[in-house]
């Protein structure tokens, strides 16, 4: 019996799974994570990446600028810089929240 809810179960949390960028190892040995407009995504954090507004935005979220001193002009940036643009992305206000 308990079959019949556990399957469903997995097979939804396994759908939630969202595929990481390409990344590549810098000459220096550091971790690099491949960025372009749109989706972007590492160990399950997402991001939306708009170049020409130079903003990163979260689901359900306003924009929020990329911070300052991170260059994706190579369509690389590393694992500290994908982490600051999420948490910029995630510091945003909610959609229809703040100020007026």
């Amino acid at each position: 019996m308990l079959y019949r809810f556990a399957i469903p179960a997995l097979l939804l949390v396994a759908a939630c799974e969202v595929p990481d960028n390409p990344v590549r190892t810098s000459n220096s040995g550091a971790t690099q994570i491949s960025i372009q407009n749109g989706r972007n995504c590492l160990n399950n954090r997402c991001f939306d990446l708009n170049t020409s507004r130079g903003s990163v935005q979260l689901t359900g979220k306003n924009p929020a600028r990329i911070p300052s001193g991170i260059n994706y002009s190579d369509g690389f940036v590393t694992q500290d810089e994908f982490n600051r643009m999420f948490a910029a992305a995630n510091s945003a206000y909610a959609s229809g929240v703040g100020r007026r």
